[in-house]
């Protein structure tokens, strides 16, 4: 609860710099949104190790694949860098370039998970008798 409101107040009070700054300097707006979502990313990280680790423990009594835990884990970041960035442009006026960036991760998801639906069809192919 105590990160939850860490992340509100800082939210906020960046919110309501910004939409002071907008109005006279854009530049340094853009400047201290990045700001902030660095520091709102980094109030996260404690939690995100918790989640890690769990995901770990659950990944050992289930006994899935190191190949399988990797490509979740590099999906899960993809989507949140991509995310992360696609905002930033967006917040920046670039809507153009946060779709461009949101395409792309996409792109790269789908090219990781090819092996992983590669197997998955085999296995269920298998199953099926001829």
């Amino acid at each position: 609860m105590q990160i939850l409101l860490k992340l509100v107040v800082l939210g906020i009070i960046g919110t309501v710099f910004l939409v002071i700054i907008r109005e006279e300097r854009r530049d340094i707006g853009v400047i201290l949104r990045l700001g902030i979502g660095v520091a709102l990313l980094l109030l996260l990280l404690n939690p995100l190790s918790h989640v890690l680790s769990g995901i770990l423990q659950v990944v050992n009594q289930v006994k899935i694949k190191g190949l399988y835990l990797g490509l979740l884990l590099k999906v899960i970041g993809i989507a949140y860098l991509a995310t992360f960035a696609a905002n930033i442009a967006n917040d920046s006026g670039e809507a153009g370039i946060g779709w461009r960036i949101e395409v792309g991760a996409k792109i790269i998801i789908l090219a990781l998970a090819l092996p992983l639906v590669s197997a998955i069809l085999q296995t269920v192919l298998k199953m099926i008798p001829s």
